[in-house]
């Protein structure tokens, strides 16, 4: 039985969005929540901006619900995206119905925004939460990206990311403070050898080989792999490299959070394997840096001493005149570059226009030394906390034992 999600599977038919889309105050972006203009990557043949806008949210149950997702809701907060400057879009088939929501809210604004204005970043060989529902497959992977077109209603794609090759690579160990791999530890994490460890590393490479054609023939513009544990992806733009096709972007989420900040450490490995361009996605790793706690499915829920401290992080940081969330956002919004030059966007998914607010108005107090004194007080008490209590730059296993 193929995963609910995969291309070989019917399509759910779902009607384009509703015109005109609703033109309330909550649309409006005021001047003081404009990005900056992007500055492009001279490297690659795509420019990010500051900002990516993460469609996770337009998928059923993945942050809101089937009904939430089925309004005018995300083709507002995509037309909320575009007059902000967050010019680029990442989805997945895992995140269904994202592509074909997201494909819909496009078209209905191609008048004012044609699809040269923005990128789109999309993924292929997830299918479902499992290992068992990952295909790699070439045939399947091509299959995938012939979808995503039709489902996004374009020519061609800015980015595809081959998603969670963790779950597919040969990719041990799996939870730790993974700094070590860029130092002692570098034999434990086979990141001494330029040799695949076994099939699933082979199957990646041979993945990555599929999307190299599709590139050829001009469907997509840039390569990349997405994934959780750094050392693991590390390894595969070694590997391919050593094999003489270099990854253009990597996607990694939560790895330069107020929790866990290891993502910085390893920009000048990715570089000096061939990577033109990282993203940061999930600054608020995923949401157990809100006081909500994030959704169910959440995989450091599985790793009690982590999602205890969290908790508690939120108690300390109310008690210090602060929120978790603007504690959060004030390290995860900082700028962070590339020794290319490139800046390091920042991936967040919304599920409603308050929240998009939220998010350009934390970045632009950000990026304009307008965090007050209790926020940076609370982050170093936060660091503090999580450092005393052991998960401070931990990362948990993934794929989490669910997920097995």
């Amino acid at each position: 039985m193929l995963p609910s999600n995969h291309p070989y599977n019917p399509e759910e038919v779902l009607p384009p969005t509703p015109l005109p889309l609703p033109e309330e105050v909550a649309d409006v972006i005021p001047p003081s929540e404009v990005l900056p203009p992007p500055i492009p990557n001279s490297a690659l043949d795509v420019t990010l901006p500051r900002i990516v806008l993460g469609c996770a949210p337009f998928g059923y149950g993945v942050y809101a619900d089937r009904d939430a997702v089925r309004t005018t809701m995300p083709a507002r907060i995509v037309r909320a995206a575009l007059r902000a400057g967050m010019t680029a879009f990442d989805t997945a088939p895992h995140y269904h119905p994202s592509e074909i929501i997201l494909g819909h809210s496009l078209a209905a604004l191609r008048d004012e925004y044609p699809r040269e204005s923005y990128a789109i970043i999309t993924k292929a060989g997830k299918y479902g939460p499992h290992v068992a529902d990952h295909d790699y497959s070439p045939k399947v992977i091509k299959a995938s990206v012939e979808r995503s077109l039709r489902r996004l209603q374009t020519l061609y794609l800015d980015v595809v990311y081959l998603h969670d090759v963790e779950f597919v690579a040969d990719a041990p160990p799996a939870q730790g403070t993974h700094l070590d791999a860029l130092g002692d530890g570098a034999a434990e994490y086979h990141l001494t050898s330029l040799e695949p460890l076994g099939a699933g590393d082979q199957v990646v490479l041979a993945a990555l080989d599929a999307l190299r054609d599709l590139q050829s023939e001009g469907k997509i513009r840039a390569i990349g792999i997405a994934g959780y544990p750094l050392p693991t992806m590390l390894r595969l733009c070694r590997l391919a490299q050593a094999a003489g096709h270099p990854v253009d972007v990597v996607q990694s989420y939560a790895h330069q959070t107020v929790l866990c900040s290891t993502l910085a450490s390893f920009l000048p490995a990715f570089e000096a394997a061939g990577v033109k361009q990282v993203v940061n996605a999930a600054p608020l790793a995923m949401g157990i840096l809100t006081a909500h706690g994030g959704p169910e499915w959440h995989p450091a829920k599985y790793v009690p001493a982590v999602y205890d401290a969290t908790r508690a992080a939120v108690r300390l940081a109310k008690e210090m005149g602060s929120t978790i969330e603007d504690v959060a956002c004030a390290f995860g919004y900082r700028p962070l570059n590339m020794a290319n030059g490139a800046v390091v966007p920042v991936v967040i998914g919304c599920t409603d226009l308050k929240q998009l607010h939220m998010t350009l108005k934390s970045y632009a107090e950000v990026n304009g030394g307008q965090v007050s004194e209790a926020t940076l007080e609370a982050e170093d008490a936060v660091v503090k906390l999580f450092e005393e209590r052991g998960v401070h730059n931990v990362s948990w296993q993934s794929p989490a034992p669910k997920d097995l």
